[in-house]
């Protein structure tokens, strides 16, 4: 997998997310370009919404959740997202970033730091959690049905 593909999976992600929102939230809307606060946003309720599409947790067991890039606070310590969609191959789980942290917090998960991969030049730490223990923090889940 290249960079280029990984980010269009990510964009696929999110417009299935925003699809979904819209049949409550009309004008909610993906926001155009780089934000690094989140992907989506509810204009009708002043929510952003963090998308996050992982093509590898049915084969690995873990959600990945990105906090450091080039040695800088990211993700998780950096959103400001109310909600963030986490997409598995087969399911949506809408979760809180106050819940992923309290989920690292309460079971002592250390990040672990990764080499640049698939055209990435920096480094980045990431937390690995069993999504077994993942689902225990979620807010709610829809089975999707294999979307990759």
């Amino acid at each position: 997998m290249s960079f280029q593909t990984d980010l269009a999976f990510g964009e696929q992600g999110e417009l299935f997310v925003l699809e979904k929102l819209h049949y409550k939230y009309p004008k909610a809307y993906k926001v155009k370009g780089y934000y690094k606060e989140w992907d989506l946003f509810i204009p009708e309720k002043d929510v952003g919404i963090e998308a996050i599409s992982d093509r590898a947790t049915h084969k690995t067991g873990n959600v990945v959740i990105e906090n450091k890039y080039g040695g800088a606070p990211s993700g998780i310590e950096t959103t400001k997202a109310t909600w963030w969609a986490y997409i598995t191959k087969d399911n949506l789980y809408w979760i809180t970033p106050d819940k992923i942290k309290e989920c690292i917090k309460d079971n002592n998960l250390q990040s672990l730091d990764c080499a640049p991969l698939n055209g990435d030049t920096k480094r980045k730490n990431l937390y690995l959690i069993k999504e077994t223990l993942f689902k225990e923090y979620i807010t709610s889940s829809e089975k999707i049905n294999g979307r990759n």
